[in-house]
């Protein structure tokens, strides 16, 4: 379970979308610590006289600090919460407070109307991702303001996943969630999306048909290798208690996921990224970029190195 949960914040509305999800992990698990973290960005000595540096910034240290203390009083679970106010860049005091502190999950919120890229390339949120010893949970703060689920409702997770041991690294984690909030209260939906490349698997076919029934022979046994996959995955899981489902939709990877996640309205899609630098081969322009731009839900993004 998630017990040691880092919220980075800006003092803005934007950052604070987070809150309501934030709750939800915290009040899943009653020995959860939950700290808030504010970082203020040095001046450069350059932009002011040394005089004036330290009052300045002992002035934005001691705002930053009424701020956060003001909304952990809020908090319903004020008492297992604590607010820090560090100096640094945003990113790396991200970064360096995760390690030091021993966190376990970062949640934070990206910016702007188009994903991950205002937050993502060269920005804070893509250092954090390439750099943080733990996974992030990405909101979007254009989302609309609400928790995981509702209180009597099943927490509806959506992992996709390649085939590859890397991706199925965000298994464990849909796992942890599922102890943290209950097993009988989150339904994983295993998705592996048929993707044909072109030429198909096999060429020629094996028998006589137009090319209309040969792709229909390639998608279904694209469809079949995929079904196969994720039931021996999902007989994994269910033997550990989770209430799971498969699905196998084919076409583009991330516009299959995109569009499944936004007919089924999902509280959470748990992907690992691939590679060594952040999110690497899924994002970046690519699959979790796409994603995280295409659809409202909040993205827990682990790193599968």
């Amino acid at each position: 379970m998630y017990s040691k949960i880092l919220v980075p914040l800006d003092g803005s509305d934007v950052a604070e979308c987070v809150l309501p999800h934030v709750e939800a992990l915290a009040t899943a698990n009653n020995s959860a610590t939950v700290t808030f973290l504010y970082a203020v960005q040095p001046l450069e000595v350059i932009m002011a006289k040394t005089a004036f540096k330290d009052k300045i910034e002992s002035e934005a240290r001691a705002a930053a600090q009424d701020y956060l203390d003001h909304l952990v009083s809020k908090q319903k679970y004020h008492e297992s919460a604590e607010a820090r106010v560090v100096m640094g860049k945003a990113a790396d005091a991200i970064v360096d407070y995760a390690r030091k502190s021993k966190a376990d999950l970062v949640v934070m919120a990206t910016h702007g109307l188009s994903g991950v890229k205002r937050w993502v390339r060269g920005s804070v949120a893509d250092k954090v991702l390439q750099e943080a010893p733990v996974p992030v949970w990405l909101i979007r703060a254009n989302a609309p303001k609400k928790g995981l689920h509702k209180k009597g409702q099943k927490m509806k997770v959506l992992v996709p996943l390649d085939g590859s041991e890397r991706a199925e690294k965000a298994l464990e984690h849909a796992s942890k969630l599922a102890e943290q909030f209950g097993k009988q209260s989150v339904d994983l939906t295993l998705l592996r999306v048929c993707e044909l490349f072109f030429p198909p698997y096999t060429y020629p076919p094996p028998t006589p048909m137009t090319w209309e029934e040969y792709l229909g022979y390639e998608t279904k046994r694209c469809k079949e290798i995929c079904q196969t996959y994720l039931s021996k995955v999902e007989d994994k899981l269910q033997q550990d208690g989770l209430t799971t489902h498969r699905e196998v939709p084919a076409g583009n990877v991330a516009e299959a996921i995109v569009d499944y996640a936004n007919k089924n309205n999902f509280d959470l899609l748990v992907m690992a990224t691939h590679g060594r630098s952040g999110l690497g081969r899924w994002a970046l322009g690519s699959i979790a970029d796409k994603v995280l731009s295409g659809t409202n839900s909040p993205i827990l993004l682990v790193r599968s190195t």
